[in-house]
């Protein structure tokens, strides 16, 4: 709990977030962030008038102390001079990349700071304004990856991949890549790439790209034939998740590996006949 001391007369406001009241919900091309911010107005007299205005700034805390901005709300508190406790409900806008960036740079639980900014508009005495404060937000691993998993495939690494029709064969490449977006905003590195490698599977059976063979030189190959290999090198790198050879049974893939191989399949998309 930290508190808003405006001058001698217009009172000492408290500031608390609960840590449970912050929740993550799906937008329409976007993400909020929504927490609950308790305010407790002191009994005060009519030269503080009946307004509290409040800006507020929500920050990430990433490595080495540091903090990075999220997002930013504002809020109008009405109240009466006999004293109370007021609840505000606070968004903040999240795009897909600020979200994927917080998750690579968080480690064990989610710490955020909130930064408020009080003042009285309504004051006929002193400075209508007060120092901010900075309130500390830790929120579990297990109860925010709870949450994460809940966007569902909303969540996933930006990148442009073409959106099929619904009668297009592509679509069930999309879909794969979009299951693998999904998991690896999870973590699930294994399990993304499985689903990379379903993507390309499908992409052999739609496309007419012709297999050149292991003893066709490589300088003959024809453009179509040359898709054709690359693709089929994908695959072979998406297979390592099931670490099932000798190459890749003690390979750890990383989550950069894995965005790579989810934008280079979604690329072949793009000259899919």
């Amino acid at each position: 709990m930290d508190q808003l001391k405006f001058e001698a007369g217009l009172g000492t406001y408290t500031v608390t977030v609960a840590p449970d009241s912050v929740w993550i919900h799906k937008g329409l091309g976007i993400h909020y962030l929504q927490l609950q911010l308790q305010v407790g107005v002191p009994e005060v007299g009519p030269e503080a008038g009946r307004l509290l205005s409040l800006e507020t700034t929500l920050y990430a805390v990433v490595a080495n102390g540091l903090r990075a901005p999220l997002g930013s709300a504002t809020a109008s508190v009405p109240f009466k001079p006999v004293g109370e406790i007021r609840r505000e409900e606070l968004c903040y806008l999240v795009a897909n990349a600020q979200l994927l960036a917080l998750e690579q740079s968080r480690t064990g639980d989610l710490r955020l700071e909130l930064q408020v900014r009080g003042v009285l508009p309504q004051a006929t005495t002193g400075f209508p304004g007060a120092p901010e404060v900075t309130e500390h937000i830790s929120i579990a691993e297990s109860r925010w990856r709870q949450q994460l998993a809940g966007l569902g495939r909303t969540l996933g690494v930006d990148m442009v991949i073409p959106f099929p029709a619904d009668d297009e064969p592509s679509r069930a490449v999309a879909d794969f890549l979009r299951e693998a977006q999904r998991l690896l905003g999870s973590n699930e590195i294994d399990s993304a790439m499985l689903q990379v490698r379903k993507a390309l599977e499908a992409i052999t059976t739609i496309s007419d790209w012709n297999w050149p063979g292991q003893k066709k030189d490589k300088h003959d190959r024809t453009a179509d034939e040359r898709w054709a290999w690359i693709r089929s090198a994908l695959e072979d790198q998406a297979s390592g998740a099931l670490h099932g050879d000798a190459g890749t049974k003690d390979y750890t893939y990383s989550r950069a590996e894995v965005e790579t191989l989810i934008g280079m399949t979604a690329a072949l998309l793009n000259i899919v006949p």
